[in-house]
């Protein structure tokens, strides 16, 4: 219970998400409404990881807190389940 108040209460600022989507769009004018859906994108996003890490956890009967191990293991699986959308651009270096 105490975990889903956490997500209840926690963001992303919007001054920090405000400043990614100019550099992705190459915009500087990025209204307020954009910013907070993409904010509730990118939380809904992380709650499905940590959701999903928490299940390779159980999985592997472990316990404490998530490792990058599972963060990566979840990410994953996300992407085998078609959660994450694939590249419409390649990347430019690797």
């Amino acid at each position: 219970m105490s975990r889903y108040e956490s997500f209840r209460r926690s963001g992303f600022q919007k001054s920090n998400m405000k400043r990614l989507l100019a550099s992705i769009t190459g915009s500087a004018k990025i209204s307020m409404p954009m910013t907070i859906v993409v904010s509730g994108i990118a939380k809904i996003f992380v709650g499905e990881l940590v959701e999903t890490a928490r299940t390779v956890m159980t999985e592997r009967k472990e316990t404490g807190p998530i490792r990058p191990c599972h963060i990566r293991e979840a990410y994953r699986r996300l992407k085998l389940e078609g959660k994450i959308p694939k590249r419409s651009v390649p990347r430019l270096f690797r």
